[in-house]
């Protein structure tokens, strides 16, 4: 085995005697629409050679449509709108340039897979240089880029020892990962991570329980139930093949799916969130250029990723579509996905752009790498980056430049899954940013309110500064604490929702009777599902915030204005059959203690409550009810 750390080997098509046009040919009134190397790529071409081609249609949704939208904090919403405003500029555009191509296509000047995208309005297909030619004078077209399949990236690997049953790697211990599982309870359920790679193995032990479903498709019956444009897509697609084969046959995304998800069941724990769900994207070569993972991108925000992660990323060397990348991921990001990527493997090659395209553009997580020593890893790209020259947006001028990365994580000699079974080291970036978006699973849990930028910013605020003091170009804001994470996160969670106990039920609240200021009993509010034999808080509220007791975070239903005193469960300790009971007259008599306020029982006033308890299977666990609210009765 080789001792180099990384090794970066791309593959390009090699060029090919020109039988298409004739050599030097130009095309006055179009070339301006043909970008990306195409016109060379045309010229080699042999005869009645498709070229892979993205078709970027004249007409895209307005930054500042899509930014109003993003300012909306219901992330439901918000993501819906956002899809909404996107899917109708596609259909109501794209008609005529689908018909063409259709009408092409059977004439055999357009290959049989023609790819509509919505997250920005772009149809990729394979072309002759004649059907080039003919789309490029379209009106509605503003230009067609070269998109070749981007080659693989072989990145060294070694086996990996056994180290004890769910004994953590150094990078989950370096991160405090499992103080977060232990301490506090977050440990990912109920957040969907989409995974832009090779796909995964789904029979690997530790992670074949962590696999996204579809809940609207019916396996196997070859409908499309859900009627999302893909046929039994129930544990995500192959953006590759154009199947519902997610498999791994290349090792690299079964590893980076076991650094953010896996649980250790045979033998190591490597997964920073361990009940986390994967939804497997797969790209990777065949007709796997820029497109596939902006199609890979448009599927999680469909169908309910919460974060996408890829490690990939393309050197400026390779001429990547850098404006249309920034659109992609500005729109994904602004339908309330958490959006990650790697900075790459150049290390300091270049005084600036070292950072890959996308992990250059400014509101996506970019994310460098340190060993277990937290050491620099010399393979990792360092910034800044600059959009100078990039239109529309040509900003970001160098010097200074935009810094990246903005965090990093372990990348280097990461152990996590071989494939289907066992374990293996890698190295590079690639391994540090499934480390970012399993703790990005954590903060969800944690707060399912945060966005990019909030999630961002507890990232950095967090991190622990490495190299200069402050922001810098080689370790960005520092190496991520998860523990310090999730408790700044916690700290300023909005909680509005009921959080699942560890049995995966819902806590209840009910309420029975008549709330009245003139009785001293006979109204019941009343929670079940909870945690038996642990403690039970009703909270009532007016305005302002309310603090959860233990983690100091924030309940959504305003301050805080009387707490019933600490009362326990009934139910068998241990178990989620809790149920807790209280008059709520009685309290506000003062016949409960806890020193109610008058204003408990003053007709008219309105008090909201929600239940807290801990859960003893799932420490510091917090399970929370829906708020309740009434209204107090003479």
């Amino acid at each position: 085995m080789s001792t180099a750390i990384l090794q970066s080997l791309f593959l390009f098509l090699a060029a090919i005697p020109a039988t298409g046009l004739p050599q030097g040919a130009q095309l006055p009134e179009q070339s301006a629409k043909l970008q990306g190397g195409l016109v060379e790529q045309m010229q080699s071409a042999k005869a009645g050679e498709l070229l892979p081609v993205d078709i970027v249609l004249l007409d895209q949704v307005a930054r500042e449509d899509i930014q109003a939208i993003a300012a909306n904090r219901d992330k439901r919403a918000r993501r819906a709108e956002v899809v909404s405003i996107l899917r109708g500029k596609a259909e109501a555009t794209q008609v005529g340039l689908l018909a063409v191509l259709d009408a092409e296509r059977a004439a055999g000047e357009v290959g049989e897979r023609i790819e509509s995208l919505w997250i920005a309005n772009v149809v990729s297909a394979r072309l002759s240089t004649a059907a080039i030619q003919r789309v490029a004078a379209r009106e509605d077209v503003a230009y067609l880029r070269l998109d070749l399949p981007r080659g693989e990236e072989v990145l060294q690997a070694m086996p990996a020892l056994q180290v004890g049953p769910g004994t953590p790697t150094c990078g989950l211990n370096l991160i405090k990962a499992p103080r977060v599982w232990s301490q506090i309870g977050v440990t990912g359920r109920g957040v969907v991570v989409g995974i832009i790679d090779t796909g995964l193995c789904p029979t690997h032990p530790d992670i074949s329980g962590q696999i996204w479903h579809n809940a609207g498709e019916i396996p196997n019956n070859q409908i499309d139930d859900d009627q999302n444009g893909f046929v039994d897509d129930v544990t995500g697609w192959n953006f590759e093949s154009g199947t519902n084969d997610t498999s791994d046959s290349v090792g690299h995304g079964s590893h980076v799916a076991g650094t953010v998800a896996g649980d250790g069941t045979g033998g190591t724990q490597c997964g920073v969130a361990p009940d986390a769900r994967i939804m497997p994207l797969k790209f990777f070569n065949s007709f796997a250029g820029e497109q596939s993972v902006w199609n890979c991108m448009q599927y999680g925000v469909a169908n309910g990723a919460d974060v996408l992660t890829a490690s990939i990323g393309w050197p400026h060397s390779f001429n990547p579509n850098r404006a249309m990348w920034r659109q992609v991921c500005d729109n994904t990001i602004a339908a309330g996905l958490v959006v990650i990527f790697i900075a790459g493997n150049e290390g300091s090659t270049f005084i600036v752009d070292n950072v890959r395209t996308p992990g250059d553009v400014p509101d996506v997580i970019t994310v460098g790498a340190v060993d277990c020593n937290d050491n620099l890893a010399s393979f990792s790209s360092v910034g800044p980056v600059t959009w100078m020259g990039v239109a529309p947006y040509n900003d970001h001028p160098y010097p200074p430049g935009l810094l990246k990365p903005d965090v990093c994580a372990p990348g280097y000699s990461v152990t996590s899954h071989s494939t289907c079974n066992g374990y293996m080291v890698m190295f590079g970036t690639s391994m540090a940013a499934p480390h970012v978006a399993g703790l990005a699973a954590l903060l969800l849990e944690a707060d399912p309110t945060l966005d990019q930028f909030s999630l961002r910013a507890i990232l950095e605020s967090t991190a622990l500064d490495l190299g200069l003091t402050g922001k810098d170009k080689q370790f960005g804001s520092g190496r991520i604490r998860a523990l310090s994470a999730v408790q700044a996160a916690l700290a300023n969670g909005n909680y509005c929702a009921a959080k699942l106990n560890s049995c995966g039920s819902l806590p209840l609240i009910t309420a029975s009777g008549t709330p009245s200021a003139s009785a001293s009993s006979g109204f019941s509010v009343s929670v079940s599902n909870t945690s038996g034999g642990q403690v039970g808080i009703l909270i009532y509220t007016d305005a302002g915030r309310a603090n959860i007791p233990v983690l100091g975070g924030h309940l959504c239903i305003n301050s805080v204005h009387r707490t019933v005193p600490v009362l326990e469960t009934t139910g068998t300790h241990g178990q989620c059959n809790g149920v807790l009971s209280i008059d709520m007259n009685s309290f506000s008599a003062g016949l409960l203690g806890g020193n109610p306020m008058a204003s408990l029982s003053v007709p008219g006033t309105d008090i909201r409550s929600q239940f807290w308890a801990r859960d003893s299977n799932n420490s510091f666990g917090c399970l929370l009810t829906t708020a309740f609210e009434y209204r107090v009765c003479p």
